[in-house]
């Protein structure tokens, strides 16, 4: 069995390709190596549509009168970057796309914020921007910062 915050990733990723560009979905993420963990490949351009998510921390803390006594509180707060084609030649575009994509991601982790009964909560911090700002061009980006909010048994 491995860790919560290893089944936490793995829900993020099924969670991401469930985005199929159906309904109010802009984008479609569903195709088979869509959705990656582990960061984008230096030197190669990224999949597009694609999605990369990887863990930036765990905090664990005990918080009065929330954690039980026998718990611990923990933050994981996971990286995704979004990437999708331009449809046009402009910085405005690759925005205006990087929202879009942003927004389908968005939905789908505000959808199971329990990450299936693994956590309390999700929270969500995200931008979008033009590749070409990161001498990425063609591309629209969206980093989202999720911080996945659940309680670890103590000695589990």
């Amino acid at each position: 069995m491995g860790s919560t915050e290893r089944s936490i990733l793995e829900r993020l990723k099924t969670n991401c390709a469930a985005v199929d560009g159906s309904g109010s979905y802009n984008y479609d993420f569903s195709a088979s190596g869509a959705v990656i963990l582990g960061s984008e490949p230096t030197g190669v351009a990224p999949r597009a549509p694609g999605v990369y998510i990887y863990p930036v921390s765990v905090q664990s803390s005990r918080q009065k009168g929330r954690t039980p006594l026998n718990s611990y509180s923990r933050v994981f707060v996971v990286q995704m970057d979004v990437w999708v084609p331009r449809t046009a030649g402009t910085a405005e575009n690759a925005m205006l796309s990087a929202l879009n994509a942003q927004s389908d991601i968005m939905r789908a982790l505000e959808n199971d914020p329990t990450c299936n009964n693994l956590a309390h909560d999700v929270e969500i911090d995200a931008s979008a921007y033009d590749g070409e700002a990161i001498q990425v061009p063609g591309y629209g980006v969206a980093a989202l910062r999720v911080s996945v909010e659940f309680t670890e048994k103590r000695g589990e």
